[in-house]
């Protein structure tokens, strides 16, 4: 499990475990995202497992699931939704991470100036610099 700062209330990770859970919450997050459709990869851990014990840990949990080479601005507008509402700081986790950060990245613009949001992504070891171009 990676802890990749992208802001203060917004951290992205590759695929976590079971087992990663007590250490989100120990680390303080509210809120975890998971970005990946189930069974996108085979002995991926399942959405509704790590749901189940995030809750079990006073976390709350946000499946949505939106396929990397899929993604449209409707899923940038539900995260918008699911992340102005979500209570700070969030973990999110991906495959690797990328799904993650982008959506936040979009839902970003017209609020930070694209340098910033670039600048931060590839802080937290994201190369996002294809969505200003």
């Amino acid at each position: 499990m990676k802890l990749n700062k992208v802001t203060n209330d917004y951290y992205v990770s590759d695929q976590i475990t079971i087992e990663d859970v007590e250490t989100i919450k120990k680390e303080g997050f509210k809120t975890v995202f998971c970005h990946r459709p189930n069974d996108e990869e085979p002995n991926q851990t399942a959405a509704e497992s790590i749901k189940e014990i995030a809750e079990e840990n006073e976390l709350n949990f946000i499946h949505q699931p939106v396929i990397g080479s899929m993604l449209n601005m409707q899923d940038v507008a539900n995260f918008s939704e699911l992340y102005e509402s979500a209570e700070k700081p969030i973990f999110a986790y991906c495959r690797t991470g990328t799904r993650s950060c982008t959506l936040w990245a979009l839902s970003q613009m017209g609020n930070l100036e694209a340098d910033e949001i670039i600048n931060l992504t590839s802080a937290a070891g994201y190369n996002l610099q294809h969505l200003i171009k």
